[in-house]
């Protein structure tokens, strides 16, 4: 038995009044996101760190803090039903639940977010469309900065439910970027992608010729200019977007998900912050100890700081587009540069995916002590 799954305006908020939670900013706070909880077999991208994750909640427990979850908690899709995603992380559902009931989890949601009666009504998580932790940071799942994803969630995520039942089938990772999920279905697909690409800057020339305006071949040619500074790095699009937010100087602290992308970048005084995400090999947080806040890996205890954002920050990746990518990585017969180099030096979500269960015996680095919460800011810190 599966819970149907609702129309996403459900979710995601656009045709509804978003809704803002607040918490003291005096207090320490934790936040993950993008989880993507699925049903426990080998196409679940969470990697079965179930105890890792139960680690870090026990942690906040302990420290009197508040967990956020920054969106994508569940992926409903991959999952086919809640109860399949139940039977597969009872024991995490269950203490995230715990914490809701004590009013110290409050829940942001995020673009995968079709049902947040689960949340709200079963889980007894705090829901809301972005949170305000005093007046310094806010945090939103990210899909707001997304220059796509916003037109496919008003078309519906049929896109998403294909994703992800290709997955299963085949067997195999269908993400980007490609020199880590370097399997031959990857490797046709982005193939296939430079042809239509050809095409589409044929018409170009065309049109120009012509004097015409060629709409459709001018998207496609901006699809891929998109897909390919993803695939560098910029994951999602949002880092351009997110950072002319934060420069307003309307937060001092603009915390995110969506991306992946974990990291703290900090310009003339303000930061963006992202939480990276729980899925294959990442175990990602950050904490917000009044004052600063800090993104670290769980299992490893590395420390991110703005270093996987630098060929953002200094314009190369984007001085890149589809054509010149492609020029400089293929090699011919569905290989490509950015890949061969990597063979035999990295281990890839291939072999994670034979062995996946190993994620849950890997033994999490120490945790540092958490901050020291006054007796008196307890309660603050739920928001009573």
């Amino acid at each position: 038995m599966s819970i149907p799954l609702p129309a996403p305006e459900a979710a995601v908020g656009l045709s509804r009044r978003r809704q803002v939670a607040t918490i003291a900013a005096d207090v320490p706070v934790w936040i993950i996101s993008d989880l993507h909880l699925g049903d426990g077999t080998p196409s679940d991208a969470f990697f079965g760190k179930d105890r890792h994750l139960l680690a870090l909640i026990e942690h906040v427990e302990r420290a009197g803090g508040t967990l956020v979850v920054n969106g994508d908690a569940i992926d409903f899709h991959q999952a086919w039903g809640f109860l399949r995603v139940v039977r597969a992380h009872q024991a995490v559902l269950e203490a995230m639940s715990r914490l809701g009931r004590e009013g110290r989890l409050v829940y942001v949601i995020g673009n995968h977010d079709y049902d947040i009666t689960v949340f709200r009504d079963l889980l007894s998580f705090r829901v809301c469309d972005e949170l305000h932790i005093g007046d310094k940071v806010l945090v939103r799942h990210g899909y707001e900065y997304d220059p796509y994803i916003l037109d496919m969630l008003d078309k519906g995520q049929w896109h998403t439910l294909v994703h992800h039942v290709l997955e299963r089938l085949m067997g195999v990772w269908l993400r980007i970027p490609l020199g880590e999920f370097y399997n031959v279905p990857n490797r046709l697909m982005f193939w296939v992608a430079h042809k239509i690409g050809v095409i589409a800057r044929t018409g170009q020339q065309i049109g120009a010729r012509l004097k015409v305006d060629t709409p459709i071949a001018d998207e496609v040619i901006a699809n891929l200019d998109f897909w390919c500074w993803s695939n560098l790095g910029d994951s999602m699009g949002i880092f351009r977007p997110a950072m002319q937010d934060v420069a307003k100087g309307t937060w001092d602290v603009i915390v995110c998900g969506h991306s992946h992308l974990p990291g703290i970048v900090t310009r003339h005084g303000r930061t963006y912050a992202n939480t990276g995400s729980w899925t294959f090999a990442s175990s990602q947080f950050l904490v917000w100890d009044g004052q600063s806040m800090r993104s670290h890996d769980w299992i490893t205890g590395r420390e991110y700081r703005d270093e996987l954002y630098q060929p953002m920050l200094d314009g190369t990746l984007y001085e890149r587009d589809f054509f010149q990518w492609w020029r400089e990585n293929y090699l011919g017969w569905f290989r490509f540069r950015e890949g061969e180099e990597r063979r035999g030096k990295l281990r890839h979500w291939e072999s994670y995916l034979r062995d996946h269960q190993r994620m849950s015996l890997l033994r999490a680095v120490p945790q540092p002590p958490a901050p020291v919460v006054p007796e008196r800011d307890k309660d603050a810190a739920t928001g009573k």
